[in-house]
């Protein structure tokens, strides 16, 4: 990342904030709490991070506190955790971030998904299920290239190219973030402005859900779930699960979160005992999902796979990745390529194979804001700031999407090597 662009942008704020709306700013006291929340958040940072200034000079990070904190009197709320957000991305590593969701937060009810450098409606509720698949073309009169140009330097959890497009398109729905950034007009509604394939255009005054609520409501999806090769015949949860097809004797791991070390090694000794009995050749590992966890949860499965011998390892092993795959989910994907010589297959990795990881946090006194920041370096791979490399590059594109295809996974399925 170019330092000097992002520091301009946050120069930029300085200026933007005189025209802030005075009546919504805080009271004299807030802006006393959040003076004192900006310190712990400096001093914290510097004594618990692993080397909090890789990235950032410690003159320019400091200058950007205290742009922040000379502008707090014209700042409301949801200006100042916007701004806090887009100083911590100038730390420079996606372990380092302010968990905006650990509070109490509020979304439009629509998903979006980068595809092909636009954002489409992959998820929403029923009332609004007309959306699906649509492209987004304006909230509140700002263009969507535009919008995608003020969330970049503020999305969190942010390593590298993937993980930007990725986050860019989880934030596009958070009514804190857009209000925040003065893209909508109202904290809680806006209106949303879309296209479909065929070029008709849509429109819809959205009302923000509370997050949890969201979660619930957010029922129609342009892709819906399905399980490869028949039914499940291992699962710990709707995140970690096996399937297979024995009389093609292959075997297809969802592997999108993770358990406890005990639930894993009982979940491992059904995998390895179902693979033994029925003598499947080749097992496919979709990591594509899991944005992390604990990597040594991931190798005591890996453990028990190493014994069995009727796995085909000389080529009959693949590991599914792409730019939602982060953290301990890109750790395990580079550690099955080596330990289990597995053919990496779909995009790169949001997080980069060499970096900072081992998340640990903290929350400011008054805000209650969490704050999350990195312990140790890892080197996984070769070091790339472009995520860790597929094996085999398999892109998702918008045409295989509307038809149900999972290019990847049909890829590794009929590879014959």
């Amino acid at each position: 990342m170019n330092l000097k662009p992002a520091w301009r942008r946050y120069a930029l704020f300085a200026v933007l904030a005189l025209t802030s709306n005075v009546a919504a700013a805080l009271e004299p006291v807030e802006v006393q709490r959040w003076q004192h929340d900006l310190a712990v958040y400096r001093q914290t940072l510097e004594a618990r991070h692993i080397r909090l200034y890789h990235r950032i000079s410690k003159t320019e990070f400091t200058a950007a506190l205290a742009g922040l904190e000379n502008a707090l009197p014209r700042l409301n709320e949801q200006q100042i955790v916007v701004e806090l957000m887009r100083i911590t991305r100038l730390v420079g590593d996606g372990h380092t971030h302010l968990a905006y969701w650990d509070a109490e937060h509020h979304r439009y009810p629509i998903a979006f998904r980068s595809i092909e450098g636009e954002l489409r409606v992959v998820r929403t509720t029923p009332a609004f299920r007309q959306l699906l698949g649509s492209k987004l073309v304006a909230v509140d009169g700002m263009a969507a290239s535009k919008l995608q140009e003020q969330l970049a330097p503020v999305a969190q959890v942010v390593e590298n190219a993937q993980s930007l497009r990725r986050q860019t398109a989880n934030h596009a729905n958070v009514a804190e973030v857009l209000y925040g950034l003065g893209v909508t007009r109202q904290p809680r509604q806006a209106r949303f402005e879309f296209v479909d394939d065929v070029g008709k255009p849509h429109a819809a005054l959205l009302t923000a859900l509370r997050s949890d609520d969201y979660y619930e409501q957010l029922s129609a999806t342009i892709a819906p779930d399905t399980v490869p090769l028949g039914r499940k015949v291992a699962e710990v949860s709707n995140r970690l699960w096996l399937s297979a097809d024995p009389a093609q004797a292959t075997a297809y791991l969802y592997f999108a979160q993770y358990p406890s070390f005990p639930e894993m090694e009982r979940f491992a000794a059904k995998v390895q005992s179902y693979l033994r009995k029925h003598r499947i050749r080749k097992l496919i590992i979709d990591l594509r999902e899991n944005g992390g966890g604990d990597f040594f949860v991931g190798l005591s499965f890996a453990h028990q796979m190493i014994l069995v011998d009727e796995l085909d390892w000389n080529g009959g092993i693949y590991a599914l990745i792409g730019p939602t795959t982060f953290s301990a989910g890109m750790s395990n994907a580079a550690q099955f390529r080596q330990l289990f010589n597995a053919t990496l297959v779909g995009e790169p990795t949001g997080a980069n194979p060499v970096g900072y990881q081992d998340m640990d946090g903290f929350v400011l006194p008054h805000s209650k804001r969490r704050v999350n920041y990195s312990k140790r370096m890892y080197r996984f791979d070769v070091p790339s700031a472009d995520g860790l490399q597929p094996d085999k590059f398999v892109p998702t594109t918008w045409a295989d999407l509307r038809r149900g295809v999972d290019a990847a996974l049909a890829w590794a399925l009929a590879d014959r090597r």
